[in-house]
């Protein structure tokens, strides 16, 4: 049955506009919804090719599509899920097509939303995220075209009360993990009087998912960022969190930049990348409104040299530091001298995060001064780590990833010749200073790394 569904929907999707017959897809559509509501099982694999008939029909028919939904939306509550689930898979398909009919749907959805059972809630709440989706997709392609008159606004601010307050709130993790993903899409829709109400209520419940595994941290994440970007960047008011308002969560997404920095050697990779990125884009939203406060609160977490912090701060930094060079400059000392006080650092993984930020500060004329050459010193000295450098992993009071001295040399070999061969500015430290790291027996194991950056320096002083 389900191969046979999925032909259809590849046909019908293929015809061409001057060969749909209405008559025709009418029958299409009727045959697929008494398929799907013939069984109490939900999503089935002729279950979800039935549905990519009706989506298939929708882009061609929409009005026949979504009228065939809604004549089971009243039906039996065993129907409900998959015809939700259909509008879902539709909108997301065809945001064009689907926004300027989104206020019939809310008017038929919203009625019954108090009666979903647990089970079926997972259901609609990632409708609701799809048909948001929808609603941002089809602003940034006709932002002159607002789809969200009084009446669609309504119905969204009372999907978002019984999302936070009811189904973000239940004790199954499936509901609560698709209600918070629901609600970050929201977040920019409503009104900025309803969010600011609902802020004491969205921010624990958002930062307690992250005890969670980590695909629960990336839509976490996500839903937070989304919560920034609508309570700070509004173009029609002041920010909606303080600073302080924000330390909680800032603390919360430190260690989430540890456990997710290095983990190109698991199968999580993909989603701990883009948790990382996620992270990163929510500082990097702070630090637009509060450059300031976000300085100062990254550099009194690296000084208290708690190894998870430390490294969530310096890899917040480094990522930063590029694009706040101008609100920060005049705080540079303040940064030379952090940095400085975690040159005797151990963990791998901090030094790590800490040879990345020196060369970045480089890149913006931060290395001047006898701590230029102190700087310069330490990237040395890591170049010529070898594997017998290894401290103990008992030492350590949180691996952070899995880093080793082959891939801390590394980032320093690469970092040295990065400062050599693209920031002019860089020549005058590095020469002669590079030929006198040669000497100490110390450094011997760095001799070859340290010979190139000195060729490419001595060739540069023979064209001058």
């Amino acid at each position: 049955m389900a191969g046979v569904f999925q032909v259809m929907a590849l046909g019908v999707s293929a015809l061409n506009e001057g060969d749909i017959d209405p008559s025709f897809m009418a029958k299409l559509a009727k045959i697929a919804t008494t398929e799907m509501i013939s069984s109490k099982e939900l999503n089935a694999d002729w279950q979800r090719a039935a549905a990519g008939l009706l989506v298939s029909i929708g882009s061609h028919l929409p009005d026949l599509m979504i009228e065939e939904i809604f004549l089971h939306l009243s039906g039996p509550s065993s129907a409900l899920p998959a015809m939700v689930q259909i509008l879902a898979d539709f909108a997301s398909a065809n945001a064009i097509q689907f926004i300027p009919r989104l206020k019939g749907v809310l008017s038929r959805v919203l009625p019954i939303l108090g009666n979903v059972r647990d089970v079926h809630r997972p259901i609609f709440a990632n409708a609701f995220r799809c048909w948001c989706q929808a609603a941002w997709q089809y602003n940034m392609d006709f932002p002159s075209l607002s789809p969200l008159d009084a009446d669609v606004m309504s119905f969204l601010n009372s999907a978002f009360e019984l999302l936070l307050r009811v189904w973000a709130s239940s004790r199954d993790l499936k509901v609560r993990t698709s209600s918070v993903e629901a609600l970050g899409q929201m977040f920019g829709l409503i009104t900025r009087t309803q969010l600011k109400t609902a802020l004491p209520r969205l921010v624990p419940t958002i930062l307690e998912l992250y005890k969670k595994d980590q695909d629960i941290a990336l839509l976490a994440t996500c839903s937070l960022h989304n919560l920034l970007n609508a309570s700070l960047l509004s173009e029609t008011g002041p920010p909606l969190l303080d600073f302080e308002d924000l330390t909680v969560i800032l603390s919360t997404l430190l260690p989430v930049v540890c456990f997710n920095n290095d983990i190109k050697e698991n199968s999580d990779f993909s989603v701990g990348l883009k948790t990382y990125n996620e992270v990163q884009r929510c500082f990097l939203t702070v630090g637009l409104v509060y450059p300031d406060d976000l300085f100062t609160f990254l550099l009194n977490k690296c000084r208290l040299k708690e190894e998870s912090l430390t490294f969530g701060a310096l890899c917040v930094l480094k990522h930063l530091l590029p694009r706040s060079s101008e609100a920060w400059h005049s705080k540079r000392p303040l940064l030379v001298e952090a940095v400085k006080s975690l040159l005797d650092e151990q963990n791998f993984g901090v030094r790590k995060a800490l040879s990345e930020l020196i060369v970045v500060m480089a890149s913006h004329c931060y290395l001047v001064g006898p701590s230029a050459e102190l700087f310069i010193e330490y990237l040395v000295c890591h170049c010529a780590l070898s594997d017998h450098n290894r401290n103990d992993p008992e030492n350590s009071k949180v691996r952070i990833g899995a880093f080793c001295p082959t891939k801390l040399r590394a980032v320093c070999e690469k970092g040295l010749l990065l400062l050599t061969i693209t920031i002019p500015e860089m020549e005058h430290i590095l020469w002669p200073f590079l030929l006198k790291m040669i000497i100490p027996r110390s450094f011997t194991a760095a001799t070859a790394t340290e010979w190139r950056p000195s060729r490419v320096l001595c060739n540069q002083k023979r064209r001058n």
